[in-house]
């Protein structure tokens, strides 16, 4: 067996089996996979926004982050223009709904592509021609919608619709795509094709100068200025041991990794034994949301680093799509990319969809356009490595606000009830909201009456409760239904 994978799309996993099977490692693997999601999962993320990498070298044990999140725009502006593009859209899930804002001042700068590059150019083994190759494949032979992405498709259907070229390439019927028909995207084949040189124009040359210009003439803050300025960062991860192992995740200044670590910490100092979804585990999962909720908004919402203090002392006195890979050699490599929800608008003739990461409220604690140029943005994503009983998983989510609820809860399962990968993944989860507990069908109604806050059990799965891929260095893992999760081994 030379690997796994563990993603939410058949044609992310194709890209990474064929790339492993070529002989490359995990690096390659992970990076081919990227590219391939930045063009068929269209509806979860693009090659526009941004994402952050957790690698574990197995020959010397190093582990590192790659953060290629966004940063704010705005660098050489005099001020602000008055009429900015910024404009609200509902999004209605099965059980919630939820604002988001698009247009062209939502655009935050993109660095997804340059972390890939920076991240294969410094680990991967085969050249980049091979690794974009099947990217490059399905955007230009055309990739079939499965039932996930039409169903994303059809969520987003306000944001897909806001420009021509949006709807020329993701809505070619003029409808939402539906389950087994084909998307091409052409223009992003012919840019994949060209990389690294296409790199270069997107963050230096002729394409920069259409992004910027198209930003100045149509109420956008991103200049050329924060596209030539934009560097990927290495930094050392947040490490943080618990009662049943250690995990390695995204450390400050985004938020994700902290949250989750403070959660384990809760967790751990509140549950005093107790069966998988007993009362003692319900209670104790609910009491630790809370509080880590309330830790967010009144501790730690406008400074992560509070949250590593936090970790230091007792406590219990009181965006996505992500993929997962694993090498014969034991390397592991876990990354979360997003787009956020899509601005809109495409790169002008790349056929990459730009974020709309300068909208999400929760990203932005003191206000939409508060913070100054050139600031990398915090992040709830925290693409993770955890070692339990002698085995390393690489693991994370997409879900924006429950990635972090969606993650701890799987490493609960995983440490403390020794479930298997795919029921430790696929059993209800729960996530506080800031008012109600949400909570997935399986959980026993009385059991919930006894708790202390307001709940609202949702009838069936749902990808509002993220989707987590994981795959250990034995090669066992799983991918979460609730994203189309694909495990393969090859």
């Amino acid at each position: 067996m030379k690997g796994a994978i563990a993603c939410g799309n058949r044609y992310t996993a194709l890209a990474a089996c064929e790339i492993l099977k070529a002989g490359g490692n995990a690096f390659d693997a992970i990076c081919a996979a990227a590219f391939a999601s930045g063009v068929t999962e269209a509806g979860l993320t693009s090659l526009g926004g941004g994402g952050f990498a957790t690698v574990y070298q197995a020959q010397d044990k190093n582990i590192l982050i790659y953060d290629f999140f966004v940063d704010t725009p705005g660098k050489g502006l005099k001020q602000k223009p008055e009429n900015l593009d910024f404009r609200t859209v509902t999004i209605n899930f099965i059980g919630s709904s939820q604002d988001f804002h698009i247009g062209l001042a939502s655009v935050a700068v993109p660095g997804t592509l340059k972390g890939l590059v920076s991240l294969h150019q410094d680990l991967g083994s085969l050249p980049l021609k091979e690794v974009v190759a099947p990217a490059v494949r399905f955007a230009r032979e055309g990739f079939e919608i499965d039932s996930f992405q039409a169903y994303c498709f059809k969520l987003l259907t306000p944001i897909f619709t806001a420009t021509e070229d949006m709807k020329s390439i993701f809505f070619p019927q003029g409808r939402p795509p539906e389950p087994g028909e084909i998307i091409k995207n052409p223009a992003l084949a012919n840019f994949l094709e060209n990389l690294p040189e296409s790199l270069e124009e997107f963050y230096q040359g002729e394409i920069a100068q259409k992004i910027a210009n198209m930003m100045a003439e149509e109420g956008g803050l991103l200049t050329l200025e924060d596209l030539k300025s934009y560097q990927v960062i290495r930094r050392k991860p947040l490490e943080f041991e618990f009662k049943k192992g250690k995990l390695i995740t995204n450390p400050p200044p985004s938020f994700g990794g902290p949250m989750v670590s403070l959660s384990l910490k809760i967790f751990e100092e509140l549950f005093e034994g107790g069966d998988f979804l007993s009362k003692e585990h319900i209670k104790a999962l609910a009491e630790t949301l809370i509080l880590v909720h309330d830790f967010r908004e009144k501790i730690v919402k406008e400074d992560p680093n509070r949250a590593i203090e936090l970790l230091k002392r007792p406590l219990a006195t009181r965006g996505t799509t992500h993929m997962s890979v694993a090498d014969r050699a034991g390397n592991l490599a876990s990354l979360t990319m997003t787009f956020g929800e899509a601005s809109g608008f495409l790169a002008p003739g790349t056929g990459i969809v730009l974020n709309n990461i300068m909208g999400e409220d929760d990203l932005h604690p003191r206000g939409f356009f508060a913070d100054p140029p050139g600031l990398r943005i915090s992040s709830m994503m925290a693409p993770s490595i955890c070692f339990l009983d002698g085995r390393g998983i690489a693991l994370g989510s997409g879900g924006s606000k429950r990635i972090r609820s969606a993650i701890f809860e799987v490493i609960v399962n995983l440490a403390y009830f020794h479930l298997s990968p795919e029921k430790a993944v696929s059993d209800p989860r729960l996530h506080y909201d800031g008012e109600v507990l949400q909570v997935e069908p399986g959980v026993s109604e009385e059991i919930l009456a006894e708790l202390s806050c307001p709940v609202n059990v949702w009838p069936e799965k749902d990808l509002y409760f993220g989707g987590v891929h994981l795959v250990d260095d034995h090669f066992e893992g799983a991918a979460d239904e609730r994203r189309a999760g694909v495990f393969k081994v090859v």
